[in-house]
């Protein structure tokens, strides 16, 4: 009885390992069903929906959840599957479920780890290679489109084409020219929108490709250009913020910062701006040129409400104050540039008109005489 009940138990096994290998084997069967060029719309969405459920069948199976071809089928009927989603998506109007659209991306990105990893490790040979170049192709049709319409100047529909090549390249941790080139198509669809005055468009733009690449300095200056051109202060301090802790030591965002908020008379908010730019560099010829003249300017602005204001006002005499605190700031950033500098003509005007100012006559006329000798 122990032979027969072994015997038993042998077929079971055998039949049992059998049949997860035919889920394997009919899932790629039902995946030959799929016809992208002639087949009807619910008979592909039927094969495919079909070879899905066989191959999560093998997938959840320890017989077979290992098998270099499970995993090679699975990647591609995934990847399939999403590529027929979004054709249907686009076709419709409606866009594709996210979450389904990143299980897809999450399953694809599984398998083809593991089949690279297994390749590393020697465990096998040519399953890498298979789902590659299966991939290789989509990738590469997407990139040729955005390439062709990058060459006619239709920015924005390039960036969708690169964006799908860069994330199939991206599931095999392939090459990243499709990411800079979307990277590229952007900042000139970004100029584009800018020119025609839909700054709308371009934020939604930016928004959406910062979804895509966060933590992208690339992403992010466009975008602060855009407020900028419009004038939303709010929104340029929120993305300048998030660019200065992607890049610390980047002195041109405080530097279009600050000259936004000087722009709009926000002078303090502006100087403060200005300050973290010439903290990171005491020598950046264009941040002293700003924040000497937003000194000179604030200190003018106060001197003139002050003598509008009554002789007794104590309101005057803390608005004097200021403006000869302002004045002595500007000096205080302005003569150590004029030391490296010395032949710098607008920080040469700035400080003989701010020594006038502050009725330093003598050193006034120094700086000035230094000026009108640079031609």
């Amino acid at each position: 009885m122990k032979k027969i009940n072994l015997l038993v138990a042998l077929l079971f096994v055998g039949a049992s390992l059998f049949a997860q290998k035919s889920n394997i084997t009919n899932a790629h069967n039902k995946l030959k069903e799929y016809n992208p060029i002639n087949g009807e719309i619910e008979a592909n969405k039927k094969a495919l929906s079909e070879a899905k459920a066989v191959i999560d069948l093998a997938a959840v199976n320890t017989e077979t959840s290992a098998a270099p071809d499970m995993h090679r089928y699975r990647a591609i009927i995934y990847f399939t599957l999403r590529e027929f989603t979004s054709e249907i998506s686009s076709k419709s109007g409606i866009k594709p479920d996210s979450i389904l659209m990143d299980e897809y991306d999450k399953v694809i990105k599984e398998s083809c780890n593991f089949l690279i990893s297994s390749v590393q490790s020697g465990k096998i040979k040519n399953e890498k290679k298979i789902v590659l170049d299966y991939l290789k192709v989509y990738s590469d049709y997407a990139f040729m489109k955005g390439d062709t319409l990058l060459k006619k100047r239709d920015y924005p529909s390039s960036i969708d084409y690169f964006l799908n090549s860069y994330r199939i390249n991206n599931y095999t941790n392939s090459d990243v020219d499709a990411k800079n080139y979307s990277i590229y198509a952007y900042r000139k669809s970004m100029d584009t929108l800018m020119d025609q005055k839909k700054f709308i468009d371009a934020n939604i733009l930016g928004i959406r490709m910062m979804k895509e690449f966060p933590n992208n300095i690339e992403i992010l200056i466009p975008l602060i250009n855009n407020n900028l051109e419009k004038n939303d202060i709010e929104n340029t301090e929120k993305y300048v913020k998030l660019a200065t802790e992607i890049d610390s030591t980047n002195k041109t965002l405080f530097y279009v910062l600050g000259t936004s908020l000087a722009n709009m008379k926000q002078y303090e908010r502006a100087a403060t701006a200005l300050e973290k730019a010439l903290k990171l560099d005491s020598n950046y010829a264009d941040a002293v040129y700003q924040y000497c003249s937003i000194m000179f300017n604030s200190a003018v602005e106060l001197r003139g409400n002050a003598s509008d204001l009554k002789i007794n006002d104590p309101k005057a005499k803390v608005m004097e104050e200021q403006a000869l605190k302002n004045l002595n700031t500007s000096i205080s950033i302005l003569e150590p540039f004029l030391l490296a500098n010395p032949l710098d003509k607008t920080a040469l005007e700035i400080g003989w008109r701010t020594y006038s100012y502050l009725d330093m006559t003598e050193k006034s006329a120094e700086l000035k005489k230094r000026w009108e000798a640079i031609k």
